[in-house]
């Protein structure tokens, strides 16, 4: 049956407007906004219009966004820049960062560096012969040694491959059905009850050291590692459906574990999606945990832009 959906407008002093946003219970969603808007005390009065559906109310609430340009409304950016922790601001805490004066790494991985670069924002387009042996040695000024650990660098993680008294040729890592979710077929790791890492407590409500349901699953496509996904509830019997995804990404490299699950060359970070489903009072239904090879993750983001 169809969602009975409220479109409300929230104004300030002068009628300026403020916030619009969407729920199917406008009480329960003002005060989550009282709870953790820091705008709240300046809203003033407000408008609610009822939809038949949450589709209807979701299209209106786009176009409301679009043409009356509230002051606060963010929802529909679908990125935003936060820091990985807090700010430590206590000495002696306050980490030191010495300037980067050069690229320490070996000239090897700065020549790998510089052809996945190349290859990924297709400047070397796949299936293209890479620059031969010769050509490399005398651009980076290096020998035909480390050319050759340089390429099998790229080779590792896919980016490479040699044809027998040929040239090397650009390739790329994703699997030939990545895009085709039937294909994916995802192994359990385990399941059931357990103790969730700290930063999932606190989204899912939970005292510390209180236990909820987990289900790890390791996926695969074309025989190969894509994605460690880990989801936590706590209450699987619950009816109420989510009305809102957050994602949080972060990038960094891979713990022995992961490294091992997703068979990671050395060099391969991982890209750690933090997916938060919420309900109608904004708390967190589930947590969903993703990790996935810096060399086949792709994110695709679109910003709606409201003028000021």
């Amino acid at each position: 049956m169809p969602e009975r959906t409220a479109l409300y407008r929230l104004y300030g002093a002068d009628d300026r407007l403020l916030y619009v946003g969407i729920t199917s219970e406008p009480k329960t969603r003002m005060k989550a906004h009282a709870a953790d808007k820091s705008w709240w005390t300046e809203v003033q009065t407000r408008e609610v219009e009822w939809f038949g559906t949450r589709d209807e109310a979701a299209a209106a609430e786009v176009e409301a966004i679009r043409r009356e340009q509230p002051l606060h409304n963010h929802i529909h950016n679908t990125a935003a820049l936060l820091a990985l922790l807090p700010a430590v601001t206590e000495e002696p805490l306050r980490p030191r960062f010495e300037p980067v004066a050069s690229d320490d790494r070996s000239a090897a991985q700065r020549m790998a560096a510089d052809m996945r670069a190349l290859t990924m924002s297709g400047d070397i387009q796949v299936g293209s012969r890479l620059p031969t042996t010769h050509d490399l040695c005398a651009r980076y000024k290096i020998s035909n040694v480390t050319v050759q650990r340089g390429l099998r660098i790229l080779k590792a993680e896919g980016f490479a491959v040699g044809r027998n008294g040929s040239a090397v040729y650009s390739t790329s890592p994703a699997p030939q059905h990545l895009a085709e979710p039937k294909h994916h077929v995802a192994t359990e790791v385990s399941a059931g009850q357990t103790t969730p890492p700290r930063r999932v407590a606190e989204s899912l409500a939970i005292t510390s050291g209180q236990e909820v349901e987990h289900h790890r699953t390791l996926v695969y496509v074309d025989g190969r590692p894509l994605r460690l996904e880990t989801r936590y509830w706590r209450d699987e019997n619950t009816n109420e459906n989510p009305v809102e995804q957050l994602d949080q990404i972060t990038v960094r490299p891979p713990t022995s574990a992961e490294l091992l699950s997703l068979q990671l060359p050395e060099e391969i970070p991982v890209m750690n999606v933090f997916r938060q489903l919420l309900g109608r009072d904004g708390q967190a239904l589930e947590v969903q945990i993703f990790i996935e090879p810096g060399n086949l993750c792709q994110r695709q983001y679109r910003t709606l832009m409201v003028s000021q």
